[in-house]
């Protein structure tokens, strides 16, 4: 009888000093930046959890705005081996004097098999995270370019595509849930735009994805948004910076660097909420949610857009290229005699696809099932070819827009144009 009794003291005493020692952490927050705060992972005794309101447990576990004498500390790692990868700057700043910049160039060496300047952050102990930062583009050090960059990522290792992250293609921002390209709309440079971000990870049907740009939500996406945690995958780790997998070995692209500013970067717990999170710029002015509760969807256009066009050689079934605005297309240099398009669409819940093609020949077809092609398809592979076989020579514009119903009903999505030429 007294052994039980001698270990229910012990557990009580013990207790007693985390619940000390959480309180105080969670009391010095406000006077240093970039710590970790207690949060229910280390309250884990049943007993102690019941006496903490969660008013009492501190809603960041960590934030930085660079105005330190160096920029990030031990709690995340730091992936760049130049001396420009990360650094604080005192040009650029949304509070306070500094931000944190990050800069990638395509000679850089590898870090970890990748071409990356980014902060790693610890796996998540619980899935339920807030993150948030200001974010500055450059125009003049970050030029449009048709290859991604990923700017935020939840890595789950298991050596997959991380389930979810942000990118940024063509001077326009997704976000990439599983597969899935969400358009967020246009990446715009010059200016500081703050994001806050709410997700529940999870494998299954209870995950959520809110995100809110300068006050304003711009998504609410519910459903599976990570990988199940087995064998190689753990729990996410957030991801910060740059990363493009197109300069990997020896690889090019249209741009040669990258440079973002970042400033008041936050991670919250599962107690954050969007007033806790929101960067807040130096005049103070707080930035307020307009949808900081709604369960609505969101809007269409946000979800649903062309994000690219496919040349397809009609007598292989077979994608050629990507067919850049402003291309020529040689019909002898690809040997193509039958050809058709097809428009790759961010979302896979697309209920048509409109095609209005002008030049040397016109036509306006709607396709109403996946894949989308101008000139249709079997939809099981057998790509159709119309009267292009092969098509006239000269000039072409092509202009794609989904739907969400059949027929080009519904709401319409956001299009995309180019225009080509094709030769012999």
């Amino acid at each position: 009888m007294k052994t039980p009794m001698r270990k229910t003291g012990n557990l009580f005493r013990k207790n007693q000093s985390v619940l000390a020692a959480s309180l105080l952490l969670a009391s010095l927050y406000s006077c240093k930046k970039g710590v970790l705060e207690p949060t229910t992972e280390i309250l884990s005794n049943n007993t102690l959890t019941n006496t903490v309101s969660a008013s009492s447990i501190a809603p960041l576990l960590y934030q930085e705005n660079a105005d330190g004498t160096s920029v990030f500390g031990t709690y995340v790692k730091k992936q760049t081996l130049t001396t420009y990868g990360v650094t604080a700057s005192t040009t650029k700043f949304y509070n306070g004097t500094k931000s944190a910049r990050f800069e990638l160039r395509d000679t850089d060496p590898e870090v970890q098999s990748g071409s990356r300047a980014e902060i790693s952050f610890p796996d998540a102990t619980n899935l339920n995270r807030w993150y948030a930062y200001a974010l500055y583009a450059p125009a003049d050090q970050y030029k449009i370019d048709a290859d991604d960059d990923v700017i935020s990522q939840w890595h789950q290792g298991g050596g997959a595509t991380p389930a979810l992250c942000l990118r940024v293609k063509n001077d326009r921002i997704y976000l990439r849930v599983l597969g899935t390209w969400i358009d967020l709309g246009v990446f715009e440079k010059d200016k500081w735009r703050a994001y806050v971000m709410h997700v529940n990870h999870s494998a299954g049907s209870d995950g959520l994805i809110e995100l809110w740009r300068d006050g304003v939500k711009i998504l609410n996406r519910s459903g599976a948004n990570m990988y199940s945690i087995t064998g190689d995958y753990h729990a996410p780790n957030w991801k910060l910076g740059i990363y493009k997998s197109d300069w990997n070995g020896t690889g090019t692209t249209a741009s040669t660097v990258r440079v973002l500013y970042f400033d008041d970067i936050k991670l919250g717990n599962e107690f954050a909420t969007y007033n806790d999170m929101v960067p807040v710029p130096n005049d103070n002015l707080l930035t307020k949610p307009t949808d900081s509760t709604s369960t609505t969807t969101p809007p269409v256009t946000a979800a649903q857009s062309v994000v690219s066009f496919k040349l397809i050689n009609a007598a292989t079934e077979k994608e050629v290229l990507t067919i850049t605005n402003g291309q020529t297309i040689s019909l002898n240099a690809l040997k193509l005699s039958k050809v058709n398009i097809s428009a790759v669409t961010s979302a896979s819940d697309v209920g048509s696809v409109k095609f209005q093609l002008s030049g040397k020949q016109s036509k306006t077809y709607t396709d109403d099932k996946a894949p989308f092609a101008l000139h249709g398809d079997s939809g099981s592979g057998n790509f159709y070819y119309g009267n292009w076989a092969p098509p006239a020579l000269g000039i072409y514009t092509l202009k794609a827009t989904p739907y969400t119903s059949d027929g080009a009903n519904g709401t319409a999505g956001t299009s995309q144009t180019i225009t080509f030429t094709i030769v012999k």
